[in-house]
């Protein structure tokens, strides 16, 4: 980073054009500095996220212009402050709502911004803002105390939290995960684990409720699983839809939603489940929170990369990397 004064020049990671990671580069560009309520935080790990990936091919139902500066979720250190931002220089801060986050430094209002508990570390909090923002939303999208959920992707960032989240407020969880992450969900407090590559997922899921079916199914991958995910619902239950990881649907009618006993299907806008900023704050620190008490609801790291490689990056998160994927920032 290059201070002039009333700027900063810093590095970051540029999508020129909507397309895959190979539109990605990194690029010098001029920060302004920060304003009332803002902070310069220097970054040290940004979390990628597949929203970033839809966002930026051009395909997702929010649209952004371009050059596009990626990214959404980061972790680092505040570096200065504007007038009126309650936040000291020095502060190890995370949050999502960052954009731009791949970049050696990025301004945000202080509302965005979470500061991290001294047992975490930068890895960490960049593995968990964005996933404990979403699974605290996700938890108020269907009333499930004393009822029964079933959570697609139950091992990964999202579905680690909102397992324990769900469980610890009175839900029956099963947990859908597979390959080597499939005990994962156990440990996490569901009550019951289905193996996604062994059989018929909708049957064990109903062999596992005696047959009902779950009142709720939390589904990140939407076109390859959303048949699936209807067939295990039980009668009045809501398929929720937060990805589209297995592409969009467009294959369904209203029909299903009779044959499959009067259930609902909502596509999840974390928007309408938060009051601002500050709420999701309070989800962010309740997420790092529990992972000072439970480190196992973090999900691994699979790969970092340097900022010079953020295309790379992005190529290993869309080739479906078993864990959280970081663009780390080299000093400079």
């Amino acid at each position: 980073m290059h201070s002039t004064g009333t700027t900063i020049e810093r590095r970051v990671a540029l999508a020129r054009r909507a397309g895959g990671p190979e539109v990605i580069e990194v690029a010098v560009e001029t920060l302004p500095e920060p304003g009332p309520g803002e902070a310069l935080v220097r970054v040290a790990a940004a979390g990628l996220n597949h929203a970033d990936s839809l966002i930026r091919s051009g395909g997702y139902v929010v649209t952004m212009p371009f050059p596009l500066a990626v990214g959404v979720e980061a972790a680092g250190t505040v570096v200065a402050a504007g007038d009126g931002a309650a936040i000291a220089p020095g502060t190890r801060v995370c949050g999502t709502g960052w954009l731009g986050s791949c970049a050696d430094h990025v301004v945000v209002p202080v509302e965005r911004i979470v500061p991290i508990p001294d047992d975490l570390g930068f890895a960490e909090a960049a593995s968990i803002a964005h996933a404990g923002a979403a699974a605290g939303a996700l938890s108020r999208v269907w009333p499930l105390e004393g009822r029964r959920a079933a959570v697609w992707g139950a091992a990964g960032a999202v579905g680690r939290l909102l397992v324990t989240r769900l469980s610890g407020n009175g839900t029956e969880v099963i947990g859908i995960a597979g390959g080597e992450r499939v005990a994962v969900p156990a440990r996490l407090g569901a009550a019951h684990v289905v193996d996604r590559t062994a059989g018929d997922v909708a049957e064990h899921v109903r062999e596992a409720t005696g047959g009902r079916g779950v009142d709720a199914v939390f589904d990140p991958v939407a076109a390859a699983t959303f048949h699936t995910s209807l067939a295990m619902l039980a009668p009045r239950g809501c398929l929720i839809n937060y990805g589209q990881l297995g592409g969009g649907v467009t294959n369904a009618a209203l029909g299903d939603l009779f044959t499959s006993g009067g259930t609902f299907v909502t596509k999840f806008n974390a928007g309408a489940y938060v009051d601002g900023f500050a709420d999701v704050a309070g989800l962010i620190r309740e997420a790092l929170e529990l992972a000072v008490r439970r480190p196992e609801v973090v999900t691994p790291v699979a790969a970092r990369f340097p900022l010079s490689e953020a295309a790379a990056a992005y190529r290993a998160l869309e080739s479906g990397a078993a864990g959280k994927v970081l663009v780390v920032v080299e000093d400079g």
